[in-house]
């Protein structure tokens, strides 16, 4: 297939693939010369979720984008996508300290732009990356763009205590709409953000909304395969029972996620008679904890993240539930047919735009009595069980990752488009 950027053609076959090394530089033999290098440095490490992305990115692509990655932060949980990768990468270790309580982390990557290896970058737009902000001002001083990417407002601050926090809060939200001001354009996941950034006054230039998204097309076929298979296989493998309503969480394992809510909910089930079972997936920091929790529960199972077996659970579901902060999980869900359940009053990530209450989601109360009083209400109404998968399905007909991957490589392009085609006469 023939590609075309500026002045730049390249061939390739359609679907060629290959594998790079965890440390890419600018001799790799596996780099095609004379395509344009964008260094990615977001997120500090590649999440499991973010590798489809990242590998479709590169895929008979007239730009070559080279992801620097390290392992996933502290306190994260995040689960990291296993080597190798079929996409160009470099493997860097992050450094990490603290200020006044915030955490900060620096890359090894600074003097690889000095180097003049990359002809821009897509950074992540949180300051914490210390890195990210010195490569952006390097680049930006050689006339070459720089990218952000992230939610496009400020998500999590949170009133802060001490006056040394509140200086450093202030300082780095100021150094952010610097960042921004200098930048060449902004990727932001939702409408929302875009929204928010365009309420800036003079407007930021260049903002496209990637619609944000797991790899939905990988996850349907994974549907189809286990929709072949017998159904008492899903409820025997993941040890609930067939009869019972399945209510589904995965995910990282963490506090934000409010997950013992969710134990507190299968325990009064229990005590009122109601046949409803909890299948829980993930791994984090607060997994032993919430064993322990249910440890006497035998309406809750645990499983480690495996993609066909959470297919089959979704397939046997009639809900996902994430009583705390949710993202991604949405998107997964829709491309399953299966709605999402949350809370309101949580601080949650842009994707909760999707969710439309009463559509192809719930909202419910924040207080747990009330949550698990509209759980009951959810769990006995099967009209609304199916109203609201039905919602889910036509959701997912309009977020897929083709797009979110068009949108990236075209925003792109279009700042490094001045660079390619020289100065004006």
């Amino acid at each position: 297939m023939k590609v075309r950027y500026g002045r730049h053609t390249q061939l390739k076959p359609e679907g060629m693939i290959a594998t790079y090394p965890n440390d890419l530089t600018a001799e790799s033999p596996s780099v095609v010369k004379g395509k344009p290098r964008i260094l990615v440095s977001h997120q500090g490490c590649i999440p499991i979720y973010r590798k489809s992305f990242f590998t479709r990115l590169n895929e008979n692509s007239p730009i070559d984008f080279v992801i620097a990655h390290g392992r996933a932060l502290p306190g994260s949980d995040m689960i990291e996508a296993s080597p190798p990768f079929p996409f160009p990468n470099i493997q860097v270790e992050n450094r990490i300290f603290k200020i006044a309580g915030r955490l900060f982390v620096l890359q090894p990557l600074i003097w690889r732009v000095l180097r003049g290896e990359f002809d821009g970058a897509v950074i992540g737009a949180e300051v914490k990356y210390l890195s990210n902000l010195v490569i952006a001002f390097l680049l930006r001083l050689r006339g070459r763009p720089v990218i952000l990417w992230g939610f496009g407002y400020h998500q999590y601050d949170r009133p802060q205590r001490s006056m040394l926090a509140r200086v450093t809060a202030g300082a780095a939200g100021s150094l952010k709409r610097i960042v921004c001001r200098v930048s060449s354009g902004y990727l932001v996941y939702t409408k929302g953000g875009e929204r928010a950034l365009r309420s800036w006054r003079p407007p930021l230039k260049r903002i496209a909304v990637l619609r944000n998204t797991i790899d939905s097309e990988r996850e349907k076929e994974l549907r189809a395969k286990v929709a072949l298979e017998p159904v008492e296989r899903a409820t025997r493998e993941l040890g609930v029972r067939s009869e019972s309503v399945k209510l589904l969480y995965f995910g990282r394992l963490v506090p934000t996620k409010h997950v013992e809510l969710l134990l507190e909910y299968a325990r009064r089930c229990i005590q009122t008679g109601r046949s409803a079972d909890v299948i829980i997936f993930g791994q984090g920091s607060e997994e032993q904890r919430l064993r322990l929790l249910a440890a006497n529960l035998s309406n809750v199972v645990f499983h480690r993240h495996d993609d066909l077996k959470l297919a089959r659970a979704l397939r046997i579901s009639a809900a996902v539930v994430i009583p705390g902060y949710v993202g991604l999980a949405i998107t997964h869900g829709f491309a399953h047919g299966v709605t999402t359940l949350t809370r309101h009053g949580q601080l949650h990530s842009p994707e909760i735009e999707y969710l439309e209450h009463g559509i192809n989601g719930l909202i419910l109360p924040e207080h747990p009595d009330e949550f698990f009083t509209a759980l009951d209400a959810f769990v006995d109404d099967q009209d609304l069980q199916r109203r609201l998968a039905r919602g889910a399905e036509r959701s997912a007909q309009t977020i897929d990752m083709g797009h979110m991957v068009d949108t990236f490589r075209n925003l792109v392009a279009e700042c490094l488009e001045p660079k390619i085609r020289g100065p004006s006469k």
